[in-house]
């Protein structure tokens, strides 16, 4: 035991500063932590003014009825997607359209074969024919993209013009 004593003091001043660098170090970190602790205090406070966290439940339950809201909308939108899809599908909204000359005697390409139908190729084609002393109109049923009657050439032309992809234009001969 006297060892020791007597290492501890022939060293003391040295044991005494490295203690006080020691103190210093936690004295720094103490406060450090003093000023991250009243931070987080400080924002918890925001949530828990009253100390009882009544702010914070009223914050989550808020929260929860929005998100109920918001999951209650997004529902009503997705079902409105969904049949607005099978509308789409359903819809007469490819179409075709080729103007050309029916007779010699008639120019200005005022005929016309017009096709249209939906995704399934369900739809008619139209066949306006202009004479010099008469129009005719003629349509003919389609059923996956087919007629059971007989095309004319700018009919069946209409049909790959509303298949085509991309922006339509009107056809002439």
């Amino acid at each position: 035991m006297d060892v020791v004593l007597k290492s501890l003091t022939q060293h003391s001043s040295e044991i005494l500063l490295f203690l006080l660098i020691v103190i210093l170090a936690l004295t720094i970190i103490v406060m450090r932590l003093t000023r991250l602790q009243a931070r987080a205090a400080s924002r918890w406070q925001t949530l828990l003014p009253d100390g009882r966290g009544e702010n914070l439940e009223t914050l989550l339950y808020d929260h929860l009825r929005e998100r109920m809201k918001i999951e209650q909308e997004l529902e009503t939108l997705r079902a409105r997607a969904l049949d607005l899809e099978t509308r789409l599908a359903e819809s007469k909204r490819h179409l075709g359209l080729v103007r050309y000359d029916a007779f010699d005697d008639v120019r200005g390409n005022q005929s016309f074969a017009m096709a249209f139908y939906d995704d399934q190729g369900n739809g008619a084609v139209l066949n306006s024919i202009v004479g010099r002393a008469d129009c005719r109109v003629y349509c003919k049923p389609l059923l996956n993209h087919r007629s059971e009657r007989d095309l004319s050439q700018e009919e069946q032309r209409a049909i790959r013009e509303a298949k085509a992809t991309g922006p339509k234009t009107i056809i002439s001969q």
